[in-house]
């Protein structure tokens, strides 16, 4: 187990994103399902840990900056990922009037980033529509497994190399 985290973490990461990643391109182009912005947030979250973990493969520099700026995608992914699972569970009459029927280009057109990254977390009714299921789970619940499961693979590792006393690498 103890080799598995410490030789083989990052091709597993980049594998399970790039499935993640392809299967993105698959909705969007052969299914011809249009991402809401909560969607639009999820996808970008997953192409960054997707690249992260790629350029952290091949070069061994600036490993602590990769796996901070990988745990804050992570972050930013759950948080996106569980608010569209709240806004789905909610009745059509519950759901608040939020910037996701606006492309989201134009959002930040408006307002400055932050401001704008709140709008789009208030959510709308397109943020709620479930198009498509898989195995009875919807893309939202599907992308808040992949994320926890990351957060979870990652804080197992470094758990691993903390009781273990070897050097982070």
């Amino acid at each position: 187990m103890r080799g598995f985290f410490e030789r083989h973490f990052n091709i597993f990461i980049t594998f399970c994103s790039g499935i993640v990643v392809l299967s993105q391109w698959y909705l969007e182009n052969i299914e011809n399902l249009v991402p809401c912005n909560l969607c639009i947030i999820q996808k970008t979250c997953a192409q960054a840990i997707f690249f992260i973990y790629l350029i952290k493969m091949v070069s061994p520099y600036l490993r602590p900056l990769f796996d901070v700026a990988a745990f804050l995608s992570i972050c930013l992914g759950i948080g996106a990922s569980g608010r569209q699972i709240y806004l789905i569970s909610l009745p059509r009459d519950q759901l608040p009037a939020g910037l996701c029927d606006l492309p989201f280009e134009a959002v930040f057109n408006i307002y400055p980033f932050f401001e704008g990254i709140q709008k789009i977390f208030l959510g709308s009714s397109k943020c709620a529509q479930e198009d498509w299921w898989f195995l009875g789970i919807n893309i939202a619940e599907w992308s808040f497994i992949f994320f926890a499961s990351m957060m979870l693979i990652s804080l197992l590792r470094y758990l691993f190399i903390i009781l273990q006393g070897h050097k982070y690498n």
